[in-house]
């Protein structure tokens, strides 16, 4: 990855796309169940969450879907990847 500056704050919608989510509320789904950690900053009304949680976790989906065992290809296809 290119040099850029992984600690700041970005959209919702811009953290389900990195994500690969079709819908923003996948994303605040995750804040509330405490996945990423969202944060309220002042003069704005909307959540924020910071671009190095999103690449740390998605990251870590990486890895778990690598190292978790092969299944038979049935349910819903996994997300992140």
């Amino acid at each position: 990855m290119e040099e850029q500056n992984l600690d700041r704050f970005i959209k919702i919608t811009e953290a389900a796309e990195i994500l690969g989510f079709a819908h923003y509320r996948s994303v605040n789904q995750m804040i509330e169940r405490g996945a990423l950690a969202g944060y309220r900053l002042p003069h704005v009304t909307r959540r924020r969450v910071l671009l190095s949680d999103v690449h740390a976790l998605k990251e870590q989906a990486e890895v778990d879907l690598l190292s978790a065992k092969p299944n038979r290809g049935r349910g819903r296809p996994r997300k992140y990847a």
